[in-house]
């Protein structure tokens, strides 16, 4: 009787580890496969099988409201984004319970907090969103709360943060503020974007915020800086249109493939008791695409877009800058697991020692949660033009300059000082058009 309760505390452990054992990112196979067949509400409907899990309601949130976007539901996505921000603010703090179970079982367990870029994301997904529906002064309120957030994320910036700036999210919040004619704002916003490409991961800047950035110090005055720019850029100000004011302007979005993947991998530690113990560490393992580059045409114009935003490259940076903590962590974990089987082994014999750490291996997998209806990465062109109309399209290009795709853009009547942005999602086939066309 005294081994009794030992061995069922062991079968528990056993039959939790089975039940988990299905990773997250190989659930959402299925919702890829309809991405790239260019049928994003029936991936919605996919996405809403998984309402009922408490501990990934936000990733079920952000991919829901990814998916309302992208069937064009803007106004249901950004409801559904609310809810996402409310959730996670709860989250913020995980429970002493979740960490508790996450030390014998695995960090599965615990509810997904989303890390801080896919936090920005969530602002500069809902910024876009009202823009689409035209209203710029809601888009401009999501702008000023990704701000907060990442002047907060600075503040925390010793204490592990994963992700403390944001270039895209800085150059959308220029955008959105030389919409309103703020232009002081969109200059900081601006030189912001331009520092973060600079220095984050060694990005290159974008060409088009070269111009932007040179525009806007020509048009408050700022002649040091002017200079300081034209030097660096190798560009001047006949080159940076300074006669847009007296035209119309074209943005173009291109949300391409699909964020990279999450995968369990085994790996082999020593710790500290002189014991070499198997842990399960997440891998990004990215989606692959055959696009090489994008351009823009419109008119007579040919204008290549420029890589502006990269979550390939965010996901991957969040979880280095996490992989101390967490191989601690895990290490820590798989002591207290085969100090478990060790006095399970002493206790009540070989077979419940055996039991114990059969146990361990099935709870032993890695957190293989995230976004993952975010692109790849985002392409972004403007163009000034006169008054006029203009047929578009965006074409893509794979490797030595293959072509891919031809994806229509509506024909666009420019009128002075407009402002037209278009979207376009591409996962393999391109999804419809997002148009934003001015009041």
């Amino acid at each position: 009787m005294q081994n009794f309760p030992m061995k069922n505390i062991c079968l528990c452990l056993l039959l939790v580890g089975f039940s988990g054992c299905a990773s997250y990112s190989n659930s959402f196979q299925r919702v890829e496969f309809l991405l790239s067949q260019q049928q994003p509400e029936e991936a919605l409907v996919e996405v809403e099988k998984r309402a009922n899990s408490s501990s990934d309601k936000l990733l079920y949130l952000m991919d829901k409201a990814m998916l309302q976007r992208m069937s064009g539901q803007y106004e249901a996505s950004n409801t559904t984004f609310e809810a996402a921000k409310k959730l996670g603010d709860k989250l913020t703090a995980t429970s002493i319970l979740e960490q508790a179970g996450a030390i014998t079982l695995n960090d599965s367990i615990m509810s997904y907090e989303g890390e801080d870029f896919e936090r920005v994301a969530v602002h500069m997904y809902s910024a876009l969103n009202y823009i689409a529906l035209n209203q710029w002064d809601e888009a401009r309120v999501e702008a000023l709360q990704a701000d907060f957030l990442l002047q907060k994320l600075r503040e925390d910036a010793d204490k592990d943060t994963v992700f403390a700036e944001d270039a895209f999210a800085r150059y959308l919040m220029g955008m959105i503020y030389e919409h309103g004619q703020e232009w002081s704002d969109a200059m900081i916003s601006y030189r912001k974007a331009l520092l973060s490409y600079q220095t984050r991961n060694k990005s290159e800047v974008p060409t088009f915020l070269k111009y932007d950035v040179l525009r806007m110090a020509t048009r408050l005055g700022l002649i040091d800086e002017v200079s300081r720019y034209k030097q660096e850029f190798g560009i001047s100000p006949s080159t940076s249109d300074l006669s847009m004011r007296d035209k119309g302007e074209v943005i173009v979005l291109l949300h391409h493939s699909l964020s990279p993947i999450k995968r369990d991998e085994n790996v082999f530690v020593l710790g500290d008791d002189g014991i070499e113990h198997r842990i399960a560490f997440p891998v990004f393992e990215s989606r692959s695409s055959p696009m090489a580059y994008a351009q823009l045409v419109i008119g007579d114009e040919r204008i290549n877009l420029d890589k502006v935003n990269d979550f390939d490259v965010a996901a991957r940076e969040s979880l280095e800058t996490h992989k101390p903590a967490m191989m601690a962590r895990l290490l820590a974990r798989a002591i207290v697991k085969h100090n478990m089987a060790e006095a399970m082994r002493k206790e009540s014999g070989e077979l419940a020692g055996f039991m114990m750490n059969m146990a361990a291996m099935a709870t032993e997998t890695a957190d293989t949660r995230s976004w993952l209806t975010l692109p790849k990465d985002i392409y972004l062109a403007r163009v000034a033009l006169p008054e006029g109309k203009y047929p578009a399209s965006l074409q893509l290009f794979g490797a030595n300059e293959m072509p891919l795709a031809i994806l229509p853009l509506p024909e666009v009547e420019v009128v002075r000082g407009g402002k037209y942005v278009f979207e376009k999602i591409w996962v393999k086939s391109p999804l419809p058009a997002v148009v934003t066309k001015p009041q």
